[in-house]
């Protein structure tokens, strides 16, 4: 089994961590993740070598860090590991396993989705993650929202949760192409395939057609530079739900009011905010 290493960096605030995780994405490394400490939080780093104090910085020039641990992991297998620590997790009427528990009994009075703890974001673990399905069973109607469109769709998780509850034509689109194949392979594997298209974004969602139903779990500052365009391409009484920021960011929200839509509801949760917002005629 080959060697892994990890290093620890910070510190940085929630938009900074978010930001450079999406930087060091582009290098080869093994996984990039980011765990909060008290106020602050840590990037984390595996890779199949030692990481080089130099190259990080070089990576993340402009940016200040202190290096916290950078140490080889014992020799164990770690995907595996991942998979073990991911247990079912319940949202309202959502059951979300992993596929190392594919062949467990699952519970027939829940919807059932399964989804690895794998190369993209979204498993349901995430506040922010966890909210934006509950806004789905909350708010999502069918009948009403023929038109569907996720942007960052990450792992594909809320796709599949909106086709599970009956949407029947979904856009889900991520500017990460690991992402795109994720979501591809997460919607065959919930068999809604034929519900789901997947692209890689590069704006053309917006202008192919208007929306009844749009989600954005990302950051803050990509959700207030396609404000406009997300406002201009949700249909009247149409519903726009977003997250991905903290609760004391309240940038999106004035963002989005200013452009006409109306705030329906608010999920605070675990220091996160999910906004829903309601476009009227």
């Amino acid at each position: 089994m080959n060697q892994v290493f990890k290093c620890a960096i910070g510190f940085f605030n929630i938009n900074e961590a978010f930001e450079l995780i999406d930087v060091l994405y582009e290098h080869e490394f093994l996984a990039v993740s980011c765990v909060q400490k008290h106020n602050d939080w840590i990037i984390e780093i595996l890779s199949d070598s030692p990481v080089d104090n130099l190259l990080l910085h070089d990576i993340l020039i402009g940016h200040s860090f202190n290096i916290l641990e950078n140490e080889a992991l014992e020799n164990v297998n770690w995907l595996q590991k991942c998979f073990e620590n991911f247990k079912p997790i319940i949202i309202d009427d959502f059951y979300i396993y992993g596929p190392h528990l594919r062949n467990v009994v699952h519970p027939s009075n829940k919807i059932i989705i399964e989804i690895a703890a794998a190369t993209a974001f979204g498993t349901g673990e995430h506040a922010t993650t966890n909210r934006c399905l509950a806004a789905c069973l909350a708010y999502f109607d069918y009948k009403k929202h023929k038109k569907v469109l996720d942007i960052g769709c990450g792992s594909g998780i809320l796709s599949i949760a909106l086709a599970k509850l009956g949407a029947t034509n979904v856009i889900a689109c991520d500017n990460d192409l690991e992402a795109v194949r994720i979501t591809r392979e997460n919607a065959a594997i919930n068999k809604v395939s034929h519900r789901i298209s997947v692209y890689q974004n590069e704006n053309c969602e917006f202008k192919w057609q208007k929306y009844d139903f749009i989600i954005a779990n990302i950051l803050s500052e990509p959700l207030i530079n396609m404000s406009e365009a997300i406002v201009n391409s949700i249909n009247n009484e149409g519903l726009v739900i977003l997250s991905g920021f903290n609760t004391d960011d309240k940038s999106v929200e004035s963002k989005f009011l200013s452009l006409g839509l109306s705030l329906k509801y608010r999920y605070n949760y675990r220091g996160w905010t999910t906004l829903i917002f309601h476009k009227s005629i």
